[in-house]
């Protein structure tokens, strides 16, 4: 049999992808005739041309770094002791000031009982002395967990103090009385309590490894209680290194320390400065978009992480010392990357909270292509059914996001995780081995994200697997319909896709596009109506726009990931974490249609 691909005007469909998919399916055909009697799920799509292309694009994989974090952050006490690290609306402190400051705290701390696998909470308001307070802890052999002061309520975390054995902490005077029922030991962080520790030149603690944990991240679960990540000195000190050779950091650095410390981000902000021998620069604790301006300007701030719903905000030229902005968390929108593009190195930063620092980067953006994270950072992308991690996807396919690498986390505390389905593997896949037979013991991480490898071996990122829909047996790709969809709105409005009306094995579920148009005129808001919901039929004044809508997914997208209803909505929720509220969403979207139906 042979098989030839003819020229299409279908942009999505190019030569590579087009080659790709043949060689697809002469492995499909092979696989069918040497097992016939195999179910459709267990063939193997993934040819020897694949595993060549993939093998390639996983073949730099970081080794460990050994080197306990404080020590490498603070190795240049020595090398420039005079030289800024922390430049503060609160303070400033040398390198050999910071070092003398967590000397003092680190061996107070081991005298209060802490050393390598005690758990030590700090809450701080935006300070110098958050920073000094966890290179304090690190120093003393233990792992600190940054909690905020107000979300939740401290009756909120006592399951962190519970989970974790935690009887220390450390914070800031106006948070003592808060805390004091929460542990037994509260050590307030100021420059007076610290002047009136004793000098101390020695080691505080000896004990602490390169497997040690560092700290412990607590992110949201979907069982209902919260994960705990365990990271350790060397996969932090691993990814936070060549974190720094990406950024092309060095000791005229000053990175402005931008998240909230109990986010993972805030991490980076302190690490990388120190670890390059730069500045962290601190800003005030005021949240505003003006005070944000403010404080890059006076800090004279060259390097930030920003979200992308911050970023739109700011003009860069307004920061004329900015060089280097990240963003991640959510895709950047085409005004953004438009907008800062040509005035600064623009990176999109993708990880998550199971991966110390980084996963991939794209510095490379274009406004048509948001949703490519790019090349990987200390560790390997690998892309995988999103049924079974024993099979690999081929390249142009859309997979599970599999992460491998020294920088990842040890795993999860009490061994509480998300959920089943997501999480680190117990033992590679069998596949990577035959790929990468000399490689040595290894880690894996199934994200749950949904992904593909394109031929260059960068990779773009789908959204979540659990978002994933199915009509009438079909799997309905949502991030795949509404990157489509968005073609016909503006970087203001917003489309969600759901299926909406399956109740029973009788129903007939639609494919249902929430719209959210930013500049529409709507009516006032009902009492007790918490998202207007309208649908738009053909007498509907937005109808242009659902036919725009129409004709570009039909020219794009196979039959049963066309919309067949479209509902106008006067918002769009969100999560605590500003990410789109999904079920929510499906849950008014689906009163709503039940209503109307019946």
């Amino acid at each position: 049999m042979h098989l030839y691909w003819e020229d299409s005007k279908e942009p999505s469909l190019t030569p590579d992808i087009a080659a790709s998919l043949l060689h697809s399916f002469n492995q499909a055909l092979t696989a069918i005739v040497e097992s016939p009697t195999q179910s459709v799920d267990a063939v193997d799509i993934c040819s020897e041309h694949h595993l060549v292309q993939i093998s390639e694009f996983t073949k730099d994989i970081s080794p460990f770094n050994n080197m306990l974090l404080h020590d490498l952050c603070l190795r240049y006490a020595k090398i420039q002791p005079n030289s800024c690290a922390i430049d503060s609306w609160d303070g400033n402190l040398t390198y050999a000031e910071l070092d003398d400051l967590t000397s003092r705290l680190a061996h107070h701390l081991v005298a209060q009982g802490v050393r390598p696998d005690i758990f030590v909470l700090c809450c701080f308001p935006k300070s110098t002395w958050a920073i000094v307070g966890r290179l304090a802890i690190l120093k003393a052999g233990g792992a600190y967990i940054s909690i905020d002061a107000n979300d939740p309520p401290p009756s909120g975390k006592k399951h962190m103090t519970t989970r974790t054995q935690t009887r220390i902490m450390l914070t800031s005077p106006e948070y003592v009385r808060r805390f004091k029922t929460l542990v037994s030991t509260v050590v307030e962080v100021t420059p007076s309590v610290l002047s009136r520790l004793p000098v101390k030149k020695g080691v505080a603690c000896r004990d602490v490894r390169p497997d040690s944990p560092c700290l412990i991240l607590f992110t949201s679960g979907s069982t209902g209680t919260p994960k705990g990540i365990i990271r350790e000195h060397r996969s932090y000190a691993t990814a936070i290194v060549d974190y720094v050779a990406m950024l092309g950091l060095d000791a005229s650095s000053r990175v402005l320390q931008f998240d909230d410390y109990a986010f993972d981000i805030s991490n980076n902000d302190y690490l990388a400065p120190l670890t390059a021998g730069g500045c962290c620069c601190v800003p005030t604790p005021e949240k505003t978009i003006f005070a944000l301006r403010e404080n890059i300007n006076a800090l004279r701030v060259s390097m930030t992480f920003l979200t992308p719903t911050v970023a739109i905000q700011l003009r860069p030229r307004d920061m004329p010392t900015l060089r280097t902005v990240c963003i991640g968390g959510e895709p950047p929108s085409r005004d953004l990357i438009q907008e800062w593009a040509g005035h600064v190195r623009l990176i999109n930063q993708y990880g998550m909270g199971e991966a110390a620092t980084f996963c991939a980067y794209n510095d490379c953006l274009h406004p048509d292509r948001n949703d490519i994270v790019g090349r990987t950072g200390s560790g390997a992308i690998w892309i995988a059914n999103p049924a079974s991690p024993d099979q690999l996807v081929p390249v142009g396919a859309v997979g599970e996001i599999l992460i491998e690498g020294p920088h990842l986390a040890r795993g999860y505390l009490d061994g509480v995780a998300a959920k089943p389905d997501v999480g680190f593997l117990s033992r590679p896949p069998a596949w990577m081995q035959r790929i990468h037979p000399h490689r040595g013991p290894t880690r894996v991480y199934r994200s749950g994200d949904l992904g593909r490898y394109h031929a260059d071996g960068t990779v773009e990122h789908l959204g979540r697997k659990d978002t994933l829909l199915k009509l009438n047996g079909c799997r309905v790709e949502p991030a795949e319909v509404e990157c489509v969809l968005r073609q016909c709105l503006s970087d203001e409005d917003a489309v969600v896709i759901d299926v909406l009306g399956k109740m029973g094995a009788d129903d007939e579920p639609v494919l249902a596009a929430f719209v959210y148009v930013a500049h529409w005129q709507r009516p006032e808001r009902k009492p007790g109506v918490d998202i207007d919901i309208q649908t738009i039929d053909e007498d509907h004044a937005a109808y242009p726009l659902v036919r725009c809508m129409t004709t570009v997914v039909e020219a794009q997208l196979p039959h049963h990931m066309i919309p067949s209803l479209f509902l106008l909505v006067d918002s769009i929720p969100r999560t605590k974490s500003n990410k789109t509220d999904r079920r929510r969403l499906h849950m008014y979207g689906h009163d709503f249609y039940m209503a109307q139906k019946f």
